[in-house]
């Protein structure tokens, strides 16, 4: 069986919010502004953004996709950080969703199946 190059996806119109993960000293609110989602999979996300994340930030996003009722929140890690070329957003970042389960910092399992029923067949 041949093995599948790029699980990644593109659905257009997707947004998000993006926040450090909860603690002392974060805030428990989304900032107003959201940015446009680049593509998504199962196992994480890149977007459009206009601040220089560092690599290794522990963020919590919220992921708006259009035709999915609720919002989806995940717990994930910002991976990398590169400029834009175009002159929307200074840069794009790409994070990596914790992994699913039930346990503290793992993201819940019926957010797994949803994304992998918006994968292109």
């Amino acid at each position: 069986m041949k093995k599948r190059q790029c699980d990644r996806f593109s659905i257009p119109g997707t947004t998000l919010y993006y926040k450090n993960r909860p603690g002392f000293f974060s805030s428990p609110d989304y900032p107003d502004h959201y940015f446009p989602v680049l593509n998504i999979s199962k196992g994480g996300v890149s977007f459009l953004c206009d601040e220089r994340l560092k690599a290794g930030r522990k963020v919590v996003l919220k992921i708006d996709i259009p035709g999915v009722e609720k919002e989806v929140e995940l717990l994930a890690v910002i991976r990398w950080v590169s400029k834009n070329r175009e002159q929307s957003y200074k840069y794009q970042a790409g994070a990596a969703f914790n992994s699913y389960g039930n346990k503290k910092n793992q993201n819940p399992p019926d957010i797994l199946a949803l994304l992998k029923n918006l994968e292109p067949q």
